[in-house]
């Protein structure tokens, strides 16, 4: 069963008419996707009045210029002007007013669950606390925009999983920049202990087939999603992610030198959320379809014929 829902909003206009209170709800634009303790949205381009008090933290960032008037958690409304890299930041309970004038942007949404997981447990008996306004547009910023974008045009290819894990890294970034525990935080580590990265390996290679989910994999060695996200990659050059896929595909060959096996069984046992991914990933990493790499093992095994009828290979012994 999926984690991950999706929901598309088109209303037939895009305001909260600033006269009335704020909103206890997100608003309903655009195309979301969510997960038990998160949501992303893709938000078109258009002309926005918005005055919400959100139940959610919220983490914006836009692909264009935006302009006009916002107040992050006051009655008073000044100048706004957004760039692309750059994130708006609407803690849960707190509002957000705004006349604005918006390209296309993303919001992510947690839960404050979601939040208290993204540091260490140095931090454990504090609650984390995002700090409402704006940061300045980063390369990583757009970067992660992008991504995203790519996951939402592209079936969300990867699943909860990779959701979860770009958006884990999103939210750790603000944490470390806006948020009352900024100035406390240690720097991650730089590195995965031999033992603990034989503990997460050995996890992940067992659980393949099952929708796995970053916390669950940073929990069996008591580390912090974004923490060890960051020293999986330092340590292995893969993200989580990333390693799991590889495994995957590899699982996935194993299974497609059986010729009886369909390729939507072979997905499934494979750990792929459908056919349709494991396809996208095999072109991607091997460049070639799951069909046609099973085609070629049953040529390399003289299981069908090479260009002609089955006597061509009796022919050629």
């Amino acid at each position: 069963m999926s984690l991950l829902k999706e929901f598309l909003f088109n209303p037939p206009e895009r305001k909260i008419p600033l006269d009335k209170p704020p909103l206890e709800t997100l608003p309903q634009w655009g195309h979301w996707l969510e997960t038990p303790e998160m949501m992303v949205a893709m938000i078109p381009p258009g002309h926005l009045e918005v005055n919400i008090r959100s139940p959610l933290n919220l983490v914006v960032t836009s692909f264009g210029e935006t302009q006009g008037i916002a107040a992050f958690n006051s009655d008073r409304l000044q100048p706004y002007h957004a760039l692309p890299g750059g994130f708006d930041i609407v803690p849960n309970g707190t509002t957000y007013s705004s006349v604005e004038d918006a390209a296309c942007f993303l919001a992510f949404a947690y839960s404050q669950s979601f939040l208290q997981r993204i540091v260490n447990v140095e931090a454990e008996g504090q609650t984390i606390e995002l700090q409402p306004g704006q940061i300045a547009k980063t390369h990583w910023g757009l970067s992660t925009a992008i991504a995203i974008q790519q996951f939402f045009y592209n079936g969300q290819i990867g699943g909860a999983f990779y959701l979860e894990s770009v958006a884990t890294a999103v939210l750790a970034q603000i944490v470390y920049r806006r948020s009352n525990l900024s100035e406390r935080l240690k720097r991650p580590p730089e590195f995965l202990e031999p033992s603990l990265l034989k503990v997460a390996l050995e996890y992940m290679r067992a659980h393949l087939t099952q929708e796995l989910s970053l916390n669950q994999i940073a929990a069996t060695v008591g580390f912090s999603p974004y923490h060890f996200a960051r020293g999986f990659k330092v340590t292995t050059g893969l993200s989580p992610y990333q390693y799991v896929l590889r495994c995957r595909l590899e699982l996935a060959q194993q299974l497609l030198r059986n010729s009886q096996l369909s390729l939507a069984y072979v997905a499934a046992e494979a750990g792929f959320g459908n056919q349709s991914h494991m396809t996208s990933v095999f072109k991607r990493m091997l460049n070639i379809t799951p069909k046609r790499y099973q085609q070629e093992v049953m040529i390399e095994n003289k299981l069908v014929p090479v260009g002609g009828s089955q006597q061509s290979i009796v022919n050629s012994q």
